[in-house]
């Protein structure tokens, strides 16, 4: 009976609106970003407006927490359906195979009566056949269909599904095909639904977005009066509670210094970003730093004629290099060592296909594991450094990023990441982690017919340890992005492990991403 038959769908875990992740991350402040949140709520309840509404805006102005919280109301009143948050820097997170399914997988916990229907559209059909189908087939399947089989009744409240920084997409290309399936949800007649994506303003979705209904709010021209307003309230809420936190008696800070941060943060444009991050600057999370001392130095080094990108993260990043927030003095330069390191590993977590924690950087490096943290120390306003070495290291921020890789940038001598050199730097260091680790039998089972299922994950854990499983997914991602071919290096390692390394990937449940990547390869 295809009642009984389980559903199991190519979904990704972390980027559903319930994963650890997107709840973790943070939300609009009390009393903030208001007239934006109604208008897109208001949307939401008219089951007469345009299907898709467009969230737009530059790096930093807020559409991702934006979206969260709009997701938290929605789950609270029972319209949020489902949702898909891309991510950037998490490779597998990005792509388009299992966007369809996941949504779909959420939609079979938010409308009990779509589960039926979803298991008749499927016909039994298993999660690796789903995954291998195209896009249209997918959505037709996934969703389209099973709405469409739903009983009537279920039109009562409009629904809602989120998809955030669809930016971020790894597949451009399909970007129209997405948005034009997209669009037809709006034709169903059993349930009312509708579709937010937030994004950058690209070329490529503004392209795809033509011959589509959709509503647009773009954070960049609109709602800036408010938005300067909220930020001036967060600014005042943040600064009170560093003052509670660290039992600043005296009137701190003054009015001067909070008119000038205001005007840093909204000058030319308003920033959430710039504002965070100042904060997280001021309050040093391992409270070693005078927040009135860091405040102090903020602003000796604000300049209003460079970016605001370039205001917010150079200061950092020169303090670290040179000594002194002041970017127009050198006092200590770092020696050249351990600047080469530095950015090794800040490219490492810029760079790599999923975030990895301290100890996986340092064996992927090739480097002490003392010597990251040693290394992102003062880095705390712009990455999230867990105080123990398992968790992964995160960018709280991806402009942080985009400054980091951004080439034109006036200060990318100084700051910069090179990314073909890294990205070279990294499929070599992940073929000299499988070389040196990757055996026969690598488990010690023994039992060539045991399943992997069978397979205690404490012992695949032991045996092939977070940097080895990264280097064994992705070495031939960072070979790609860096324009590699099949070198000596290559070609001596497959000649000699390449058995090895698809037990690992069987092992991990990744055979068949590892033959596609060959595959590209080899092209």
């Amino acid at each position: 009976m295809l009642k009984d038959h389980p559903i199991t769908l190519p979904t990704v875990l972390e980027a559903r609106y319930d994963s650890k992740d997107v709840q973790d991350s943070p939300r609009c402040e009390i009393g903030t970003r208001l007239r934006i949140r109604e208008t897109i709520h208001h949307w939401a309840e008219d089951d007469s407006e345009e299907p898709l509404f467009w969230l737009t805006g530059p790096a930093g102005t807020g559409k991702s927490t934006i979206a969260r919280t709009l997701a938290d109301t929605f789950y609270g009143e029972k319209r949020l359906v489902s949702g898909y948050f891309f991510k950037r820097g998490e490779h597998g997170r990005n792509g388009t195979t299992r966007l369809f399914p996941t949504l779909s997988a959420q939609l079979t916990e938010a409308i009990p009566a779509f589960k039926d229907c979803l298991q008749k559209s499927l016909g039994g059909l298993d999660r690796d056949v789903m995954e291998k189908k195209g896009l249209g087939v997918q959505f037709n399947q996934l969703l389209l269909r099973p709405l469409a089989d739903l009983p009537l009744n279920s039109r009562r409240l409009t629904k809602v599904i989120i998809i955030d920084a669809l930016d971020e997409c790894e597949r451009p290309d399909d970007l129209k095909q997405i948005l034009d399936l997209l669009s037809k949800l709006g034709t169903v007649d059993t349930v009312s639904l509708r579709v937010l994506i937030t994004s950058r303003s690209t070329s490529a979705i503004t392209t795809a977005l033509d011959g589509v209904r959709y509503r647009n709010l773009d954070l960049d021209t609109e709602n800036q009066d408010e938005t300067r307003t909220d930020i001036t309230n967060f600014l005042k809420h943040r600064f009170d509670c560093i003052k509670n936190k660290w039992e600043i008696l005296e009137t701190w800070p003054d009015q001067r210094q909070l008119d000038r941060l205001i005007h840093l943060s909204t000058t030319p444009s308003p920033l959430f970003i710039y504002a965070a991050t100042l904060c997280r600057f001021i309050d040093d999370a391992d409270g070693r730093e005078d927040p009135v001392d860091q405040l102090t130095l903020w602003l000796e080094q604000s300049d209003n004629n460079t970016p605001q990108l370039h205001q917010i993260y150079s200061p950092i990043l020169h303090y670290v290099l040179f000594d002194s927030y002041n970017i127009r003095e050198k006092p200590k330069p770092l020696a050249e060592n351990l600047r080469l390191e530095l950015f090794d590993i800040l490219g490492a977590v810029v760079l790599v296909a999923n975030p990895l924690s301290q100890r996986a950087i340092a064996a992927l490096l090739g480097i002490p594991i003392r010597r990251v943290p040693l290394r992102l120390r003062h880095l705390h306003a712009v990455l999230s450094v867990p105080r123990d070495s398992d968790t992964p290291v995160r960018l709280l921020h991806k402009s942080f990023s985009d400054f980091l890789l951004n080439p034109l940038s006036p200060s990318h001598y100084d700051y910069g990441v090179d990314a073909p050199r890294t990205h070279a730097m990294l499929a070599a260091q992940c073929i000299k982690l499988m070389k040196a680790g990757l055996r026969r039998d690598i488990c010690d089972i023994r039992k060539p017919a045991m399943l992997r299922d069978e397979i205690d994950k404490e012992v695949m854990d032991t045996h092939i340890p977070a940097d080895l499983q990264y280097a064994c997914l992705y070495w031939v991602y960072h070979l790609q992005q860096c324009g590699g071919s099949l070198g000596d290096d290559v070609c001596e390692f497959l000649n000699k492990h390449f058995l090895h390394w698809l037990e690992v990937l069987a092992l991990l449940g990744n055979v068949r991403d590892g033959v596609a990547a060959i595959k590209q390869l080899l092209k």
